[in-house]
């Protein structure tokens, strides 16, 4: 489809005013205000009033140059999209410094919506995006901007009406215990892979942390304002700014147990922020270090216990420190202890080694906490929604009816050649990046910590699939994003929490299908991973090697690819979803 719109720039001052083409005057349009190192995004119905009011504004007259977007069939839920879509494309982009360069601080938006023709609007971001470089005014391909982790875990994007509203409440959950309203400590999110848990963390710290630049940045302490007329967001920003400027800053932790994804996260936040947000996100010893107004974690699944754990020692030693009992205690115990209240990310189906704080527990504290726990629902990962997960609990659970079909939007397909698979994500990433292998825990791994030349040279490889050779991935942090990862097969700890455009997924020979039972059979002999397994009864090792492999498959937001190592499961599979045809289009 035709992108029908344009880019037309201007200089920046009170004269250029009367030189703006009046289609654009009382029309909804993007802009950009720009100077060499400085860059500011919005969006407006009058181009000429705002103009003014930003020559008026001390941080911004100083630009420029004005580039206005404009398209005959924008309107202005449209523009808002976009302002906003641009916003966050931008602090990925490497064009404007994200700490000085870019003078957004605030996410646009404040809420995402459907629209007539959204999609269509958004269609045409990757064109606008590409007229943008050709006026230097952006540096990287759209794709690598969409791929990137700065992008997808950026603050700057708008939630579901969903997520905002269960934000609101945790904010207002907040304020109610640091006012001493309350005596509850602890809010919980649950939600399946896939329904933004993490972004809805990373908004909530951003929106605490950043509450001086909220929509209401005018409020100062004392004034009178109508505070009926604002929405419940802005009602709670209100509230916050007021906690903020009678008390103080909020000091918040964000707990990630997940090395990987804590050291992405890091870097994320540092890009967008390293005055605020430099030192928020921590692993979970980290919180004995100091004492936190609000710790919100992140994954809280995998909080560990005692139990199969790979640093005993560091536990124990963490365990005294606070004088709790390491046999009984969790890293729950070291948040419950260091914080004035706990915000939880929680999926017990993510649950995947014995380490991993019991299902028990947390189904407790759920049941204590009921009025403080909501639920995410929309799936926004993967394009076929909430019907594939669904499906895929059905497809292990053996009760699923219909076949798992593909649609315009998300392919599913069943290999009969784990090297055709393999090749078809690579072929798909060089088009559109960020297409990976993944497989279950079935192979041993050889190559570990060895370098590239010496596994070639005393053929160290983990994976032989008739006669060609694979590794596992060869970094465990940042593996999704390293530079050879789609030569390289991952595993679940490498993308758990992770996004990917394709999956490849290879269930090894620990599942088999029994026909007569019409039942999954899981082999915990097949098993390589010692630390899922030892000191943990096999109905419970099952349920892990189960949730694995659910995980895996749910990281595709255009597509999932399956092959299965048994051939009864392969055959299963195959009576459930389309068997991938090359000749097919």
């Amino acid at each position: 489809m035709k992108s029908n719109f344009e880019v037309k720039e201007y200089e920046f001052n009170n004269s250029a005013l009367n030189n703006i083409n009046q289609k654009y005057i009382n029309w909804p349009v993007v802009y950009l205000i720009s100077s060499n190192n400085k860059v500011y995004i919005g969006e407006t119905s009058n181009i000429k009033s705002r103009m003014k009011q930003h020559l008026n504004n001390p941080d911004r007259k100083f630009l420029k140059i004005i580039n206005i977007i404009f398209d005959e069939k924008f309107n202005k839920s449209a523009i808002l999209d976009i302002e906003q879509s641009l916003i966050r494309m931008f602090y990925a982009d490497s064009r404007f410094d994200s700490n000085k360069g870019i003078l957004n601080k605030n996410n646009g938006q404040s809420s995402k919506h459907n629209y007539y023709q959204r999609e269509m609007y958004l269609n045409k971001l990757e064109d606008i995006w590409k007229k943008l470089q050709q006026k230097k005014l952006a540096k990287k391909s759209y794709n690598s901007i969409i791929n990137s982790d700065i992008y997808k875990y950026s603050p700057f994007t708008s939630l579901t009406n969903e997520q905002q509203d269960i934000m609101c409440k945790i904010i207002n959950n907040i304020l109610d215990c640091l006012e001493g309203k309350t005596t509850n400590k602890t809010s919980i999110i649950t939600g399946l892979a896939g329904t933004g848990k993490t972004i809805l963390a990373i908004n909530l710290i951003y929106t605490i942390v950043n509450a001086d630049f909220s929509n209401i940045d005018t409020f100062k302490e004392g004034e009178d304002i109508e505070i009926e007329i604002l929405s419940e967001y802005d009602k709670t920003i209100h509230r916050l700014r007021k906690y903020i400027l009678r008390n103080e800053k909020i000091k918040i932790g964000f707990v990630v147990p997940m090395t990987s994804l804590r050291k992405t996260l890091k870097t994320v936040f540092i890009s967008i922020d390293r005055k605020n947000l430099r030192n928020i996100v921590i692993a979970p010893g980290d919180v004995t270090k100091d004492d936190y107004d609000v710790i919100i974690c992140d994954e809280a699944h995998r909080l560990a216990q005692y139990k199969n754990i790979a640093n005993m020692g560091y536990f124990r030693k963490k365990c005294e420190e606070l004088g709790i009992d390491e046999n009984t205690a969790t890293q729950l115990d070291w948040i419950n202890m260091n914080s004035k209240y706990k915000v939880l990310f929680y999926d017990g189906n993510q649950t995947i080694k014995g380490s991993d704080i019991s299902k028990d527990k947390m189904d407790k504290l759920i049941e204590e906490n009921s009025d403080k726990c909501y639920s995410l629902t929309t799936q926004l990962r993967c394009k076929s929604g909430e019907l594939f997960l669904d499906s895929i609990d059905k497809l292990f659970k053996c009760s699923l009816k219909n076949k798992i079909e593909s649609s315009k939007d998300f392919e599913i397909k069943v290999f009969d050649d784990p090297n055709e698979m393999i090749d078809k994500i690579k072929e798909l990433d060089k088009k559109i990046g960020l297409c990976r292998n993944v497989a279950g825990y079935d192979w041993e791994w050889k190559s570990k910590d060895k370098p590239i030349e010496e596994i070639r040279k005393k053929d160290l490889y983990d994976f032989d699939f008739k006669g060609k050779k694979y590794i596992w991935n060869h970094t465990r942090n940042g593996w999704i994003l390293s530079s050879n990862a789609v030569n390289e097969i991952g595993c679940v700890h490498t993308v758990q929490g992770y996004d990917l455009n394709y999956v490849g997924v290879i269930i090894g020979p620990d599942l088999s299908y029994n026909k007569e039972k019409n039942k999954i059979e899981v082999h915990i002999d097949k098993l390589k991973d010692k630390n899922v397994k030892k000191g943990t009864d096999e109905k419970t090792v099952q349920e892990y090697i189960i949730n694995t492999y659910k995980v895996l498959l749910e990281r595709g937001i255009k597509g999932c690819y399956i092959y299965a190592c048994d051939e009864s499961m392969q055959e299963y599979l195959k009576g459930h979803i389309e068997t991938y045809n090359p000749d097919k289009k």
